[in-house]
C-alpha cells in the first residue's frame, strides 16, 4: 500500500473522532478544492454516527444539495436525508432576518427594508454582512429543542468562502469586538468570537489539492488563522489525490513501452499510445499527489488526511458515500 493512503488510513479514524466531538467544524481552502464535496463526506459520516448534522454553506453559487440528487434549498434548513440538514446562508437574507427578529412588528420591519438609508448603511458598514453571518452560525449552534433543550444539531460543517474571504469572515469578530466595546453588537462579537476560538466546540479544517496554489494557500491560511484570529487549524483534508493504480513492475512496464513508442491495439476499441498516455498522466498526478503529501507533512503540525480522486463527471450520493467511508476508514 503507498505511504500516503496506508499513513492517512490508520489515522483517520484518531482525527475524525476529534473532529465529530466538535460542534462546529469550518471548512477552508483555495477556491475550487472541493470544500462542498468534503464538508458533504463529512457531514455524511457524521451522520453514520448517529448524529444530527446541519450543512451550512455560505452564499454558494451551486450548493451541494445537487450532490444529494435534491433541489437547492437556500435560506431554509432542509433535510436532505433523515438526520442531515442543509442550509445555504445569503448574507442579505440574513441581515434581513435579523432586523425582523429586532423589529416585532412586519409593517415597521418593511419600512426599514424599504429605506434607501437602511440600504446605503448595509452598503458602508464594514464586515456587517460577515458579522451576521457568523451571528446566525452562533444562533444554530445555540439552538434548542423544546422542554429536552437537546441540540437541534449535534455537529454544524460549515463550508466557507475561500481563501481570502474565508479568513476575511473568521476576523471580523475581532475587529468588531475590539471597534465597539459596548452595547449588543460588541457583546454578539466577542460571543462570536469565543465560539471560533473555544478548540472544544469549534474546528478549522484547511481543505487542499495537489497543486502548487492550492498548497501554498493553504500553508498560508494555517499561519494567517493562528496568528491573526487565534483559531489553529485542526487537520488537513487533502482532497482529490490520484492513488496507485499499478505495482511498481506495471509503472516499469508501461514507461518501457513508452520509451520505445510502443504502438497497437491494446483492446477492442482502445490504441495501446491511448493507454499509454493515459496511464503516463495516472503517474504524474500519484507521484504529485505524494510530493505535495510529504510537503505538507513537513511544514504542518497537524494530521492530514486525503481523500482519492473520483473519475466521474459528476459526484452523487454513492460517490459521498465512497468519501465518508474513506474519512472513515
Amino acid at each position: 500500500m503507498d505511504v500516503v493512503e496506508s499513513r492517512s488510513t490508520r489515522a483517520a479514524p484518531v482525527v475524525l473522532d476529534d473532529l465529530l466531538s466538535r460542534r462546529l467544524v469550518i471548512l477552508s481552502g483555495k477556491g475550487g478544492v472541493g470544500k462542498s464535496v468534503v464538508g458533504s463526506a463529512l457531514a455524511l459520516a457524521a451522520r453514520a454516527r448517529g448524529k444530527r448534522v446541519l450543512l451550512v454553506e455560505v452564499a454558494a453559487p451551486l450548493e451541494a444539495a445537487r450532490h444529494f440528487g435534491v433541489a437547492p434549498v437556500g435560506g431554509r434548513e432542509t433535510e436532505l436525508q433523515p438526520g442531515l440538514f442543509a442550509v445555504n446562508l445569503r448574507p442579505p437574507a440574513v441581515i434581513e432576518e435579523y432586523v425582523r427578529h429586532v423589529v416585532k412588528v412586519d409593517l415597521l420591519a418593511r419600512r426599514i427594508l424599504d429605506s434607501p438609508v437602511y440600504e446605503r448603511f448595509v452598503r458602508a458598514a464594514p464586515g456587517l454582512p460577515e458579522l451576521m453571518v457568523l451571528g446566525k452560525l452562533m444562533v444554530l449552534e445555540e439552538a434548542r429543542e423544546g422542554w429536552s433543550r437537546r441540540p437541534r444539531y449535534d455537529l454544524i460543517v460549515v463550508d466557507a468562502p475561500a481563501t481570502g474571504h474565508g479568513l476575511a469572515l473568521l476576523k471580523v469578530p475581532q475587529a468588531a469586538a475590539a471597534a465597539v466595546p459596548m452595547g449588543p453588537v460588541g457583546a454578539n462579537a466577542r460571543r462570536i468570537l469565543a465560539l471560533l476560538t473555544d478548540r472544544r466546540r469549534t474546528a478549522l479544517v484547511l481543505v487542499a489539492i495537489p497543486e502548487e496554489m492550492a498548497v501554498v494557500e493553504a500553508l498560508e491560511l494555517h499561519r494567517l488563522a493562528a496568528d491573526e484570529v487565534g483559531l489553529a487549524p485542526s487537520a488537513l483534508i487533502l482532497n482529490a489525490c490520484h492513488e496507485p493504480r499499478f505495482s511498481r513492475a506495471e509503472e516499469a512496464w508501461i514507461l518501457e513501452r513508452l520509451a520505445e513508442g510502443a504502438d497497437g491495439p491494446l483492446a477492442r476499441g482502445i490504441r495501446l499510445p491511448a493507454a499509454l498516455a493515459a496511464a503516463r498522466r495516472h503517474l504524474r498526478r500519484a507521484k504529485l499527489a505524494r510530493f505535495y503529501h510529504g510537503r505538507l507533512r513537513r511544514a504542518l503540525r497537524v494530521p492530514i488526511l486525503t481523500l482519492p480522486f473520483l473519475f466521474e463527471e459528476e459526484l452523487g450520493p454513492d460517490a459521498l458515500r465512497v468519501l465518508a467511508e474513506r474519512l472513515e476508514a
